[in-house]
């Protein structure tokens, strides 16, 4: 048995095997760090309250904005060139650097210089500048990541992770005990970001030691015409991510950002488990398009999506059913107005989940450059409807945008998606629908008796799991497949 675990999950001997590996190894990482991080997240915005944190969430989201110029797409041509073609790893790596080092360079020049005047928060033009810092190291990050993933190492991405945040916890909590503001909050996490990022260069220090030996002008070129238009594309999850809150701060103060903040994270610890699974397929579903195998693509792609309905269906329901109780119980009744944006975001589940399936499946046929209007159109409606939205209706009307402008792109790109691959996956739906649907109804008087809510997810989960079982939903039976297997000796 142990001999069996270890070889599943620690070796790369099959396609399906190196899925479950890295479904593994991504899930101990995301979600493990991220209920870490949920703990320091959590008291932050008791201690800060709404309008302290609200600043500390709208620094944060300055430098996820900015991110979309310190990695126009290398990040992920790294991991696709990597693992499709590893001969040329060290070439991949050591030009793709050299990329990312001038993009940080031009990064941290936007934001010292250029950011502090899109801001009208004067408390968030001081912290601004500081974020130059978590650009740099969050790039270095990402790039050493990306590289690992290309290997189909996520054992040593999840070690990384799990460091990170714990860091950040550890810190966070000391730094809190003595001084309660944004500012000291955003300094523990740059210096924790910083850690990881140089325990991540120590891996890979024999690669970044060769960088010049493969230094390859001509492959610096490819690597560029390759990246413009990922770097397009990259722009809709940051803008659907980031530019909200940026744009609140617009027309609205901090502690309504607050509000909005605090249900835009817990949206974010739920985002995970789809998005680690798009993660987790993607080398293989490059190797697979790499050998022209259409029918195991095919396949690959219709258990993907129908997981991803699966996993966010019932978080959906769930999470708007329970909404009023999650708020109080995470952030407490401070926090309640932003409750009704928070069940808007919840739909944002199924939208991003897809979307970034189908981001990487275009990215593996090297499709990209044919949803470059797709992504436009939705990047400029994020900005057209937070304008129209946010004045009247505040963090609500930000919510409906982002929904809005998440279907204006990705409806599109999910047509185009299917005339590469014509995969079919809306079979799945009845079953899971009507399964979540109990599954809510349950959960809904539940919480009228006055139950927990923590007790109230577990038993409507569980409600959730029989009623798939009784429908005879097939996603079910291969996972329960799929667990068997790594049990049998």
């Amino acid at each position: 048995m142990i001999t069996r675990l270890k070889d599943l999950l620690f070796t790369n001997r099959s396609a399906k095997q190196t899925i479950v590996k890295n479904v593994f190894w991504l899930s101990m990482s995301q979600i493990g760090s991220r209920l870490i991080r949920a703990a320091i997240i959590i008291y932050a915005a008791r201690v800060l309250g709404a309008a302290e944190y609200g600043i500390f969430s709208y620094v944060l989201s300055f430098a996820g904005f900015f991110t979309l110029f310190s990695d126009i797409g290398v990040n992920s041509l790294l991991t696709r060139n990597a693992s499709s073609d590893p001969e040329r790893k060290n070439e991949y790596f050591s030009n793709s650097f050299f990329i990312k080092i001038v993009l940080l360079l031009i990064t941290v020049l936007l934001v010292i210089f250029v950011a502090p005047h899109f801001t009208n928060i004067e408390k968030a033009k001081v912290l601004i500048p500081f974020i130059a810092f978590l650009v740099v190291f969050d790039g270095i990050r990402d790039f050493s990541i990306a590289y690992l993933r290309g290997m189909e190492k996520m054992q040593i991405e999840a070690i990384l992770i799990i460091i990170m945040n714990t860091t950040i916890m550890i810190a966070g909590f000391i730094i809190l005990y003595f001084s309660t503001t944004s500012k000291a909050l955003l300094l523990s996490y740059i210096v924790s970001v910083g850690i990881t990022a140089i325990l991540a260069t120590i891996i890979l220090r024999k690669k970044y030691l060769e960088i010049f030996k493969y230094f390859n002008k001509k492959l610096i070129c490819e690597t560029l015409n390759s990246c413009w238009p990922i770097a397009f594309s990259g722009m809709i999850g940051v803008f659907m991510l980031n530019t909200d809150i940026v744009m609140l701060g617009w027309w609205r103060g901090a502690e309504e950002i607050g509000y909005y903040s605090a249900g835009q994270r817990i949206i974010q610890v739920l985002y995970t488990l789809p998005v680690l699974l798009a993660t987790a397929t993607f080398p293989a579903l490059s190797k697979i398009i790499k050998q022209k195998d259409w029918q195991k693509e095919k396949l690959l792609n219709e258990k993907s999506i129908a997981t991803v309905f699966f996993i966010t269906t019932p978080m959906i329901v769930g999470g708007i059913v329970l909404a009023n109780s999650i708020f109080k119980l995470v952030f407490g009744e401070e926090y309640l107005p932003g409750v009704p944006a928070f069940q808007i975001l919840t739909i944002t589940l199924i939208t991003m989940s897809l979307g970034t399936i189908l981001s990487n499946l275009i990215l593996a046929h090297n499709q990209q450059k044919k949803i470059l209007g797709y992504i436009a159109a939705g990047s400029l409606g994020n900005i057209v409807f937070n304008a129209l939205l946010i004045p009247p209706f505040g963090i609500i009307g930000s919510a409906i945008a982002t929904l809005c402008a998440q279907l204006v792109n990705y409806g599109p790109t999910w047509r185009k998606v299917k005339k590469i691959n014509n995969f079919y996956t809306f079979r799945h739906l009845k079953k899971i629908i009507a399964s979540a649907a109990i599954m809510g109804i349950s959960a809904f008087f539940i919480n009228k008796l006055g139950v927990n809510v923590l007790l109230n997810i577990i038993i409507s989960a569980g409600v959730y799991l029989i009623a798939i079982y009784l429908l005879k939903e097939k996603i079910l039976k291969d996972i329960i497949s799929l667990s068997q297997k790594v049990k049998t000796p």
